[in-house]
């Protein structure tokens, strides 16, 4: 039986269909008693578990063999995975899968790559079974942060710089995430996941304006006006600055900018790329004049 945990996110939700898809065994961790319900009622397998309430876990990792291991970032983030990982062992997990961040390191100045980087650690010396992916930024983060821009104001906004990223998509991630929960040979090792090409935030804008037929214009956005706005989007102050300081990253460090093969080597198949992506969320880019034709 394989666990699930972040099953509601991105990544998550792409790895229940990739599952499924499969006929593994598996069930999803949730929040909420009432999360558990609506999961049911889509026909899965889900189980009551937070990371927050240590209580929580034995009962959630019942039966359990393998771990997709997925936690929202926190400033406490270390000491919750300790004590959940500690649980698996307890419970005799064969196998912890862990969704980290490509550029992860438990001395970098991004304290969401220090945080990744530091429960990186913990797992590796939890005397457990592990496997470790490190995508790149995701295409999906597009639509979910900055569609609303693109389609009111026909604006890219980002405190990017000039940074170039190899864009992966949630699916790919879940593919490879499926793979390595289902076979053997995965253990021990780091996959660092991308898509298949570099692009800056100017080179998407100019893609989305190729798309939708007007201008798209990249906006560099200074780090102080881009915390407020994380902000004021209900984003934690310690996560925001996590996410300026992710972008510092990206734009001094140019290894994030290779192209890397393992998606196709683990997955089996190409990874999107970002045009196709774009055309398939088209809608989502669209003004909001051409929104209200389409409903029409």
């Amino acid at each position: 039986m394989i666990l699930i945990t972040g099953a509601t996110g991105k990544i998550g939700q792409e790895l229940v269909l990739d599952l499924s898809a499969r006929r593994s065994h598996f069930k999803v961790m949730v929040r909420s008693k009432e999360a558990v319900k609506a999961m049911e009622a889509k026909g899965l397998k889900a189980v009551f578990g937070d990371f927050d309430h240590p209580e929580t876990y034995a009962g959630a990792l019942t039966d359990v063999q393998s771990v997709f291991l997925l936690a929202t970032p926190q400033p406490d983030g270390l000491a919750i995975e300790r004590k959940f990982l500690a649980a698996c062992k307890a419970k005799d997990v064969h196998h912890v899968v862990r969704l980290s961040a490509m550029g992860a390191n438990p001395w970098s100045s991004s304290a969401l790559l220090r945080n990744h980087g530091r429960c990186e650690a913990e797992l590796e010396d939890s005397g457990l079974p592990w496997t470790i992916l490190r995508p790149t930024i995701f295409m999906q983060n597009l639509v979910a942060y900055m569609g609303q821009s693109i389609a009111k104001e026909s604006t890219l906004d980002a405190p990017a710089g000039d940074a170039s990223m190899p864009w992966v998509d949630t699916r790919d991630i879940a593919a490879v995430a499926g793979t390595v929960l289902t076979a053997k040979g995965h253990e021990g090792l780091v996959y660092e996941l991308t898509g298949p090409e570099s692009l800056t935030y100017a080179q998407v804008a100019e893609r989305l304006s190729q798309l939708l037929k007007r201008q798209i214009t990249y906006v560099n956005v200074p780090d102080g006006a881009a915390h407020q706005a994380m902000v004021a989007m209900g984003m934690s102050p310690w996560l925001a600055e996590g996410m300026i300081t992710l972008y510092h990253h990206f734009r001094t460090n140019g290894p994030t900018a290779q192209v890397l093969q393992t998606v196709e080597r683990i997955a089996g198949h190409a990874p999107r790329n970002l045009t196709a992506y774009l055309k398939e969320n088209e809608a989502a880019f669209k003004s909001l004049q051409h929104a209200e034709v389409l409903r029409k």
